[in-house]
């Protein structure tokens, strides 16, 4: 470091945060090293992107990559009771990218790692350790750790971030609190050969009889998620294949849409998955991506919040004072709170309600005025393009209290 100035970066971790993070440091003169070990696992929650990202993606050069081996993914649709569908086209909500892509996440994550190496970030295929500094708030690399860069820091980096997701090496290490959201699901997760599909490419989040369920169109398979309490997924049986594989069968929502489906991928689980680390920087030191905080998969916000936080933390890395890093952390903790609010309207009825509120005035003379300025700010928000907008989001805020025609929102609540 010279003149207060970060001139060298290792970052743990290598996932789109990471590699996002990376490649943005690198075109500003800054030299980084991901340490990252292969892996050999095509299954990961963050498969649907939301149109908001398509411009990082442009920006970081891969967009032409990526669209290579994804699904064009043109909307939504919400599943909330049979017959009841609501389907959204992203070209009729925003005025930008009206799109966005399904996409396989080994291919994806190797794409955005390989586009880092070609900017410049040195890639060092270890998993990196860390030492706390007694009495201070520094970590440092370990001796192994640090020789397996050679010379590339020329001495100890400047910062040290941590991507590493859900091991949190940092938070884990110094003992940083995750505050955690107030639902106690599980998550399972396979890949089957197929599955009905209401449109070609839209995400679909679907009510089941106890909690929701995720499908994502990719090549040649579909992508299927199940969000169950703890309490009611353990009907379905010993394992996780057997609960996978029950589930499908015996609910009566996954059972119909899945009647043809094979399963053709081991399945993973999830517990925690609402989680917000309550510090993010500290001297020398700080979290990016999914370290510093993930949510619920719902909205397929988990890569945008990712990858927009490895551009902030680029940003205030250049500047390189502790304000910067300050406001760095104050915007990814809002960020994060803004989707959780987000999350919260869909688990608890209100935001399926707004819709349903919404279609029974849409004949409504004043409703046919309005509405057209609602959806523009309810797009912005879903597809990601203003999801921490204060007008926005107030906007939302204020639907979501007293746009509800005195529906109960229980009615179509997640159970």
């Amino acid at each position: 470091m010279k003149n207060g100035k970060i001139e060298t970066v290792a970052i743990l971790g290598g996932g789109p945060a990471a590699s996002t993070f990376a490649t943005m440091l690198v075109r500003q003169g800054i030299r980084a090293a991901i340490y990252y070990v292969p892996k050999n696992v095509p299954l990961a929650v963050g498969e649907s992107l939301v149109p908001a990202i398509i411009p990082m993606l442009r920006k970081l050069g891969v967009e032409e990559e990526v669209k290579s081996f994804s699904t064009l993914k043109p909307g939504a649709t919400f599943n909330i009771r049979e017959n009841e569908n609501y389907s959204f086209w992203f070209e009729h909500l925003i005025e930008s990218t009206g799109y966005a892509y399904n996409v396989p996440r080994d291919k994806f994550d190797a794409a955005l790692l390989n586009n880092a190496r070609k900017a410049g970030a040195k890639i060092i295929e270890t998993a990196a350790k860390i030492e706390r500094i007694p009495g201070t708030d520094k970590v440092r690399l370990s001796d192994e750790t640090l020789a397996a860069a050679g010379d590339f820091f020329n001495g100890a980096p400047d910062l040290i971030v941590d991507a590493t997701g859900r091991l949190r090496l940092l938070p884990n290490l110094f003992g940083i609190r995750g505050i955690e959201g107030g639902r106690k699901d599980m998550a399972l997760h396979a890949h089957v050969d197929t599955a009905d599909l209401n449109h070609q490419g839209h995400v679909h989040s679907t009510r089941l009889d106890h909690g929701w369920s995720w499908r994502i169109p990719l090549p040649g398979r579909v992508s299927i998620g199940l969000v169950i309490p703890a309490e009611h997924m353990a009907k379905f049986g010993a394992t996780k294949e057997e609960r996978y594989d029950n589930a499908l069968k015996q609910d009566s929502v996954l059972s119909k849409v899945t009647k043809q489906s094979k399963r053709i991928t081991p399945v993973v689980e999830y517990s925690n998955y609402q989680l917000v680390s309550e510090r993010m920087v500290g001297d020398g030191w700080a979290l990016v991506g999914d370290t510093a905080g993930f949510i619920d998969p719902v909205f397929s916000s988990g890569l945008l919040i990712g990858m927009t936080g490895g551009m902030l933390l680029a940003e205030a890395v250049a500047k390189g004072t502790p304000e910067a890093f300050q406001e760095y952390e104050k915007q990814v903790k809002h960020h994060l709170t803004t989707w959780h609010d987000i999350v919260s309207y869909f688990y608890d009825g209100r935001l399926f309600t707004f819709f349903r509120a919404g279609e029974a005035l849409k004949e409504n003379f004043l409703m046919k005025l309005f509405r057209p300025h609602v959806e523009k700010h309810m797009g912005r928000i879903f597809t990601g393009a203003a999801s921490s907008a204060p007008y926005s989001m107030g906007l939302l805020r204020f639907g979501m209290k007293h746009a509800l025609r005195d529906e109960d929102p229980k009615e179509v609540a997640i159970r």
